[in-house]
């Protein structure tokens, strides 16, 4: 889905895309490099488009007038990619074809985490006291031994290919104040 690029070429090729100059400017204490772009004038739908594309898996910042219009074009790509990587997944496990269906706000979440439960026999993974949509701590811990074909990547793949949101609890840490 990504191409593996320095951030340096990343920003060469958005530059491409007609916004304005393009600097990397980079955040270690979050581990990651910024894409920052000084845009000049209007930016069309297909220039974000090309923006996406050509950032890779850098971040991207905008004007925030602007900001949002990209972010949905970016959630969008990777919301499809990932559905169809938890597709691909459950058709290898022979899964795709019991897949219950989920359609947020009209489907019932309860029914639907126990369907995922039971369908990726992982009972308890999505009965928590931080609610249906956040895998349950102690089940993680219970079964920590990750594996490829695993309850952990079933459910994953799940949710992914449905587009059911998941959350994790962890140990969120925040970055030094500067």
């Amino acid at each position: 889905m990504y191409d593996r690029v320095t951030p340096q070429v990343a920003a060469e090729r958005v530059e491409r895309c007609g916004a304005g100059p393009v600097t990397a400017k980079s955040e270690p204490e979050l581990d990651l490099d910024v894409l920052v772009i000084n845009v000049s004038g209007s930016v069309t739908d297909e220039q974000l488009t090309c923006i996406d594309k050509a950032a890779s898996f850098y971040d991207v910042e905008l004007p925030a007038s602007i900001q949002p219009r990209l972010d949905a074009i970016r959630k969008s790509r990777v919301d499809a990619a990932m559905a169809a990587d938890g597709r691909k997944w459950l058709s290898e496990h022979k899964l795709l074809d019991r897949l219950p269906d989920y359609e947020p706000g009209v489907t019932q979440d309860a029914n639907f985490a126990h369907k995922i439960e039971e369908l990726c026999k992982a009972p308890g993974a999505l009965s928590s006291r931080y609610g249906l949509h956040t895998l349950n701590p102690d089940w993680i811990v219970r079964n920590s031994t990750f594996k490829s074909d695993g309850p952990l990547t079933c459910i994953l793949n799940v949710t992914w290919a449905t587009g059911y949101q998941l959350g994790f609890i962890g140990n969120e840490t925040y970055a030094p104040e500067r």
